[in-house]
């Protein structure tokens, strides 16, 4: 048997200084530790864009060679990504936060155009349709209540005959597209189109017309796609050839959406490399151009990505093959950098939407509260298949007994509970694989209705700390102050070796991982007595930014290829009760308000020494919380960005917390109307976590969650 250990640091405050004590661990029955290298493991996977001093890539070993000129075009779409950093960074100027288009984007801008695309797929009246299937006089609805409401219809070309002049164009313009070529779009929507004086964009997949997949409601032929094409009311444009599939992302069968997946090579145990991914992509994009050529009789040079997945680098194929303009489904409006950037998100008409209403709803939803389980890998990986896949199972079904509509899911091994991490959970070109088994929790999550966001340090890189010393936080303690170094292997913020190895690190997992969000652990923080390098001033304010430079770097490194993630962060609960940056942990609750999605307070009263007042000392931080949390509600979907994340386990007496003294904390976090709320740890077997004690909400389905 192998026992693993749960780990917290506890951080008291002792005279104005800190102290890190060491706690008690938690047993967790396990299996043998087992380190299995995977094929290519000692090279980096990838062009990542990074940063050092100005602009600068990092390239790893090669996979399978690849020429500089090979690379030039993604080094264009990462710098792309990465523009904004740069040049605040050069200046000295405080960056901006990176966030997702549908992150940042949860309100309309005021004193510009307000312009959508709808996304549409088949129109049935039958019973059994598909939620993203809608009745087609439900269509005609929608079209007149839009134009009701004063929304202007423009075709796609139209709308990127403006892309110069984009406050030219009317108040609201709503833009109308159908995906996938049905047989119902030139039966029954062609004919709704021209009733209603509307234009539509078609986009194609080119492959299923020459070969109808037996599992889709009938899709057009050529010859009507061409006679729509002619019809005046239709603009032809390419869905792909061939990638609106999944492909196999793991070694247990798991799939995901074609654009976005490293094919796991079954036969070869091995993923797909860089030049492999790219050559599948390059090569089905100009399959799909010929085809469209060689059947509508005309040049396309739109594509819509097939799920709306998509990343730097297949946007940067796509412009290379003659598709300049792209399609997503990121939900929210189009401005006007995005066609600029030729890059244009849209929103999935379901069949519960209602485009023209008197509200914005259907294109800005209100979030639901996020109600999350942090678990830890470590209580549920053994080598036994038997043994693992039974622990899998039983960790989903308790979570989602508890209510929860989140998980957070360890990304590094820690058998040892030490925080010294030596391996990992996933496919990476940094550290040993113990095990490649985080795709496939997740899977399990996301079947289950649950998000899945990884939990990783983004400062605590114990690999690198070992191999490099000189990548080492500087320490420096008060003259006559008798404390320790702080607990954590962690990298100094602002060296540049220590910035890209963090920037390699997180491409590695938004390369592999379906991750829908990412949260940075609690590593990421300065005690007083360490400082920054080569003597830079080493006030809390400057190293709170040192540390969040580094992690907006790793953040926009995760959007070229995730672009649809968000972003959490865990916060001490000493730094939440004061205003400004705390000198103890260089953190700053509002700064974290303003730069993620979700700030994510440790509101541990057993830790914080409040076992007896706990409930008072919870109530008293939510409601702190919330009220400077509330400020940000407007921008993140009317609910403020904050979460209070509470402890199931005492680290300092190895007991589990009784069920009833976390529910009561949840529910004083409740009344106090603090919306986002979670509880660590949660394992498989051991520990309780009552059903319905999170109450959360299962989030909307999408086309990406489901197959064709």
């Amino acid at each position: 048997m192998y026992h693993g250990k749960i780990r917290r640091s506890i951080h008291i405050r002792q005279g104005g200084g800190q102290t890190t004590f060491a706690p008690a661990p938690l047993p967790i029955a396990g299996g043998k530790e087992e380190i299995a290298l995977l094929p290519g493991m000692a090279n980096r996977h990838d062009l990542i864009g990074g940063r050092t001093n100005t602009m600068r890539l990092a390239v790893g070993p090669k996979e399978r060679g690849g020429s500089l000129n090979q690379r030039a075009g993604f080094l264009c779409a990462v710098l792309v990504a990465l523009l904004s950093l740069s040049d605040a960074t050069l200046a000295g100027e405080r960056i901006p936060p990176a966030r997702s288009f549908s992150r940042e984007r949860a309100a309309p801008l005021t004193g510009t155009p307000l312009v959508a695309i709808l996304c549409y797929h088949d129109l049935s009246d039958d019973p059994a349709r598909k939620n993203y299937t809608i009745p087609p006089e439900r269509f005609r609805l929608h079209l007149r209540r839009l134009r009701e409401a004063g929304w202007t219809f423009l075709s796609l070309s139209e709308l990127l005959s403006r892309k110069g002049r984009f406050d030219e164009l009317p108040p609201k313009v709503i833009v109308v597209t159908f995906d996938d070529a049905y047989r119902s779009f030139f039966e029954k929507a062609l004919p709704i189109l021209r009733e209603e004086g509307v234009k539509a964009t078609l986009s194609v997949i080119s492959s299923f017309i020459d070969a109808p997949p037996g599992d889709l409601p009938p899709l057009m032929t050529w010859d009507q796609i061409r006679e729509a094409g002619e019809s005046g009311f239709v603009e032809i444009a390419s869905h792909s050839h061939g990638l609106h599939q999944y492909e196999t992302c793991n070694p247990y069968d798991d799939t995901s959406p074609s654009v976005t997946t490293r094919r796991y090579l079954s036969r070869d145990r091995r993923y797909e490399d860089r030049d492999e991914y790219r050559w599948r992509i390059r090569h089905d994009l100009q399959r799909a151009k010929s085809s469209l050529k060689q059947n509508v009789g005309r040049d396309v040079s739109v594509l819509a990505w097939p799920y709306g997945e998509h990343n730097a680098m297949a946007r940067e194929l796509a412009r290379q093959e003659g598709f300049p303009v792209t399609l997503g489904l990121e939900g929210t409006d189009v401005r006007k950098e995005d066609l600029v950037r030729g890059h244009l998100p849209r929103v999935m008409v379901t069949e519960e939407m209602n485009p023209g209403a008197g509200n914005l709803d259907w294109l800005y939803p209100r979030r639901h509260p996020v109600r999350a389980a942090q678990a830890d890998l470590d209580a549920v990986y053994d080598p036994d298949p038997a043994i693992f896949r039974g622990r899998v199972d039983r960790l989903v079904r308790k979570i989602r007994a508890g209510g929860a509509n989140t998980v957070f899911l360890q990304g590094l091994a820690d058998p040892a509970g030490d925080g010294h991490y030596r391996e990992a959970y996933f496919m990476n070109h940094q550290l040993p694989v113990r095990a490649d088994i985080w795709s496939m929790v997740a899977h399990k999550f996301r079947h289950a209705g649950i998000r899945v966001w990884l939990r990783a340090p983004v400062m605590n890189l114990s690999w690198e700390w070992e191999r490099h010393p000189e990548w080492r936080i500087p320490f420096r303690p008060k003259r006559g102050e008798a404390s320790g170094k702080p607990w954590h292997f962690r990298v100094s913020p602002d060296h540049p070796g220590a910035r890209q190895a963090a920037v390699d690190f997180f491409s590695d997992i938004a390369v592999y991982l379906p991750v829908e969000g990412i949260l940075f652990d609690d590593d990421a923080y300065l005690t007083e007595g360490e400082r920054l390098r080569r003597n830079r001033p080493s006030t809390p304010g400057a190293k709170s930014e040192a540390i969040r430079k580094l992690v907006e770097e790793v953040k926009a490194a995760v959007l070229a290829w995730r672009p649809n993630a968000a972003f959490g962060r865990n916060l001490y609960a000493p730094v939440a009760e004061r205003d400004g940056v705390h000198p103890g942990f260089s953190q700053d609750l509002s700064q974290f308000l303003s730069d993620y999605d979700l700030t994510v307070v440790m509101a541990y009263a057993r830790m914080e020494g409040h076992e007896k007042d706990a409930e008072t000392w919870i109530r008293k931080l939510a409601e702190r919380v919330e009220r400077k949390a509330r400020a940000y509600a407007f921008r993140d979907g009317g609910l403020p960005p904050a979460m209070l994340k509470f402890q199931a386990f005492d680290w300092r007496t190895g007991e589990w917390v009784p069920a009833a003294e976390t529910a009561a904390a949840i529910r004083a976090a409740a009344e106090a109307k603090v919306p986002n709320l979670g509880v660590y740890p949660v394992l498989p077997d051991e520990g309780e976590l009552p059903e319905g004690i999170l109450k959360g909400t299962s989030p909307p389905g999408s086309e990406g969650h489901a197959k064709p």
